[in-house]
């Protein structure tokens, strides 16, 4: 899903399988906390690895606002 972290997993989520993952999460309970790890800004090939984070995050916060 993002290249620049320190231990790329073959076969990990996609994108759209992290989304849908928060988004069934939140439907069974409340978001409490959300944690982003491992985004080497080095490693950052034409910043996608910041466009992604940034969508994810986004979306946590999106769903946590709904919550409210």
């Amino acid at each position: 899903m993002m290249p620049a972290v320190a231990g790329r997993t073959p076969g990990g989520l996609t994108y759209q399988q992290a989304i849908g993952l928060i988004e069934g999460v939140s439907q069974r309970g409340r978001l409490a906390g959300f944690d982003l790890i491992e985004f080497q800004t080095p490693a950052d090939i034409d910043g996608i690895t910041a466009i992604t984070a940034a969508r994810l995050l986004v979306n946590v916060i999106g769903r946590i606002a709904r919550q409210v």
